[in-house]
C-alpha cells in the first residue's frame, strides 16, 4: 500500500514534460522490443516444427535455409549463402548425432566451394542414412552438398543445378571456368597472359570438382560419368534448373515423396520484414 501511495504521488508531481518523456522512452522501448520478441517466438514454431518432423520421420532434422534478408541500416534485400560457418554447425549437429539417420533441409543458391565441400563430405562419412530434402532450389554449392547424401528428396517442382566452377577477377567479373578454357584454347598464344593463367586455372577447377563428384557418388551410382557430363561439362548455364526427373534419368537417387510439414516449416524461415509480391486468399 506504500509503494502504490508512493506511486501516486510521484505521478501527482509529474509535469508535461515529463509525461512527454516516459512516452518517447515507452515508444522507443517498444520498437526496440518488439522486433527481438517477434524473432523469437518465430525461432521458437521453427524449433516446434523441427520437433514434430523429428517425431513423424525419425530422423535428426538440420536446416540450412538462406532466404532474401534487408540490411538493418539501408533495407536492401540480399541473399545469404553457404559459408565456413555454416559447415561449422552442420558438421558439428551431424557428429553429435552419429548414431542417428539425418535429414539436411537445404534452401540456397549456392556459396563458397571449401563449406561445401565440407558438408557433403560429413554426410557421405555418416554412420546413418543421410537425406537432403530440398522444397524448393539447392543450387551450385548446394547441389554439392545433395551429392553426398544416401538419397535427395526434392519437391516435384524443386531444382538442383550444375556445379561448373565459377572462375574470375575483380577486372572482368566471374565466368564459368568452360567458358575460360574455350577462349585459351581457341586463342592460345595470342591471349593475354591473365586470360592463359585463368584457363589453366579453370582446368584444374574442372579436374578437382570431377574428382570431388565421382569421390561422392561413385559407390551409389551406376553410371558416374552420366552424372559428371550433365553438372559439371554440359553446356547448362550455372543457374539452369534441373528437376527430379531430370536428375534420377541421369542416374541420382532421387525421390519426390516430401514430408507434408516441410513447406509448413519453410513458411517459418519468412524475414518478418519481407514483402511479399505475391498475395492470395487463403479459404
Amino acid at each position: 500500500m506504500f509503494f502504490s501511495n508512493q506511486f501516486i504521488v510521484m505521478f501527482e508531481n509529474l509535469g508535461s514534460f515529463d509525461y512527454i518523456t516516459i512516452l518517447i522512452l515507452v515508444v522507443i522501448g517498444y520498437v526496440v522490443m518488439a522486433p527481438r520478441l517477434q524473432i523469437w517466438r518465430r525461432k521458437r514454431s521453427r524449433l516446434k516444427k523441427i520437433s514434430e518432423i523429428e517425431s513423424e520421420t525419425g530422423n535428426k532434422v538440420i536446416t540450412m535455409i538462406h532466404r532474401k534478408t534487408p540490411i538493418s541500416l539501408f533495407g536492401v534485400p540480399v541473399f545469404s549463402k553457404i559459408d565456413v560457418e555454416d559447415s561449422e554447425e552442420i558438421i558439428r549437429s551431424i557428429r553429435e548425432n552419429r548414431d542417428e539417420p539425418i535429414d539436411l533441409v537445404i534452401h540456397t543458391p549456392g556459396g563458397s566451394l571449401l563449406p561445401s565441400i565440407q558438408i557433403a563430405k560429413a554426410l557421405k562419412s555418416h554412420n546413418k542414412k543421410t537425406r537432403v530434402i530440398v522444397p524448393h532450389f539447392a543450387m551450385s554449392g548446394g547441389t554439392i552438398i545433395a551429392l553426398g547424401a544416401d538419397e535427395i528428396v526434392m519437391d516435384k517442382q524443386a531444382t538442383i543445378g550444375p556445379v561448373d566452377p565459377q572462375i574470375g577477377d575483380l577486372l572482368r567479373g566471374v565466368l564459368p571456368a568452360k567458358s575460360w578454357i574455350s577462349v585459351k584454347d581457341k586463342k592460345e598464344l595470342d591471349a593475354e597472359d591473365s586470360t592463359l593463367a585463368l584457363g589453366l586455372v579453370s582446368e584444374w577447377a574442372m579436374n578437382n570438382v570431377d574428382d570431388l563428384i565421382r569421390e561422392l557418388i561413385e559407390d551409389r551410382v551406376e553410371d558416374v560419368d552420366k552424372v559428371c557430363e550433365k553438372l559439371l561439362y554440359s553446356n547448362d548455364i550455372h543457374s539452369y534448373p534441373i528437376f527430379p526427373e531430370k536428375a534420377e534419368e541421369i542416374g541420382l537417387n532421387v525421390s519426390t515423396d516430401l514430408p507434408k510439414e516441410i513447406h509448413s516449416l519453410m513458411e517459418l524461415y519468412k524475414s518478418l520484414t519481407e514483402r511479399s509480391n505475391v498475395e492470395n486468399l487463403v479459404r
